[in-house]
């Protein structure tokens, strides 16, 4: 099972898609690939923050459009990941490398289904004995 983090579905939608995420998906459609609630939350944020910016319904529309895609296939962010996410946070703040709050719920969601995250986020994500790939660059 993958899912598609925040930066790889919105780089989904653009009409000019980067070539290695054209390729990986390709690659990969076959695959069970998943949303999660927390990156629809984050597509909803930034279509309504440009609606009310340019007025422009766009990015409404696409978010529509994907979650017509992946109908019943979106994983929700359940009270043991909620947990989870909390004690993921607590133990990067401890080490002095902090984690957002969204990242912490996507990564805990992936984690509780034992989900490969597609990002190009690795970074920010790593040593949380998560299994990450980046479609920008892994092949």
């Amino acid at each position: 099972m993958i899912v598609l983090d925040t930066n790889i579905i919105s780089e989904l939608t653009h009409a000019n898609l980067h070539r290695s995420v054209a390729r990986w998906y390709g690659a990969n459609l076959h695959s069970d690939i998943y949303l999660c609630d927390i990156v629809v939350m984050e597509q909803a944020y930034g279509a309504e923050r440009f609606l009310r910016r340019t007025g422009s319904s766009r990015h409404e529309t696409k978010l529509s459009e994907t979650l017509k895609r992946f109908g019943g296939k979106i994983l929700p962010l359940t009270h043991e990941s909620a947990i989870l996410a909390g004690q993921l946070r607590a133990r990067r703040e401890n080490i002095g490398r902090p984690l957002g709050v969204q990242d912490a719920m996507i990564a805990a969601t992936c984690l509780s289904h034992g989900a490969t995250l597609a990002t190009r986020n690795r970074k920010d994500l790593e040593g949380l004995d998560l299994l990450l790939v980046n479609p920008f660059e892994d092949h």
